[in-house]
């Protein structure tokens, strides 16, 4: 997912870009910030270093293995902050691998824009496949750190997270709790491997809910906020 607020291009687990727009930024000299959640394939593409330039920042979790293969990376931990330029980070847990990442986009603005990009923090119970009790802890995992954003940041404004059909039963059971939990203005689901209408059933549910919800169907696809 790529994020563009005027000023810069915020890149959230680049692995693939079909229509080359990444690229066709950077040739215009945007400026462009790589986020980086965690390793797995479908979120983390080493080929990112090819953007490599003056105009490109990397922010990772630690696990990532790209500090000192770019000029500008830094790598954080769950729990840490960050503040480079006027953008304020603040790097949150996951239930799987890595961490997950909010971003304020102007500290010194209280009416800039605020993003979440959950990486794989998600409620991963597999409920048809698995036992009672692992259903009950993955369920606990999540709820855990839910409570841990909910205590320091409960108003966001753009939400990229998972809507994963993969799951089975209650498949979008994690990302209901999520807006039920915090205030959310725009809801944008991902991670629905080509399943896209199987999310909105939850979208109708967001928008119930009073949560704005967007389903961006084919890469390149783009809207305004």
């Amino acid at each position: 997912f790529l994020v563009d607020d005027g000023k810069r291009c915020y890149v959230f687990d680049y692995y693939k870009d079909p229509n080359n727009i990444v690229w066709q930024l950077a040739k215009r000299g945007r400026e462009l910030w790589f986020f980086v959640s965690h390793t797995h394939g479908d979120h983390f593409n080493p080929s990112i270093t090819e953007f490599d330039g003056p105009q490109t920042r990397y922010i990772c979790h630690q696990d990532v293995p790209l500090e000192g293969k770019v000029k500008k990376c830094i790598t954080m931990r769950p729990g840490q902050d960050a503040l480079l330029d006027d953008v304020g980070i603040h790097m949150y847990g996951s239930t799987d691998e890595g961490g997950s990442f909010y971003v304020k986009t102007n500290t010194a603005n209280i009416d800039s824009d605020s993003i979440f990009h959950a990486g794989d923090l998600n409620n991963w119970h597999w409920k048809d496949e698995s036992t009672e009790q692992e259903v009950k802890e993955a369920e606990g995992n999540f709820l855990h750190e839910i409570k841990i954003l909910k205590a320091t940041c409960n108003n966001i404004d753009i939400v990229l997270f998972p809507v994963d059909p993969r799951i089975g039963s209650d498949f979008a059971r994690g990302a209901e709790q999520f807006i039920q939990q915090i205030h959310v203005k725009l809801f944008i689901p991902m991670h629905f491997w080509e399943k896209q209408e199987l999310t909105l059933p939850f979208g109708t549910y967001a928008q119930e809910k009073g949560v704005s919800f967007n389903l961006l169907q084919q890469p390149g696809e783009s809207l305004d906020i």
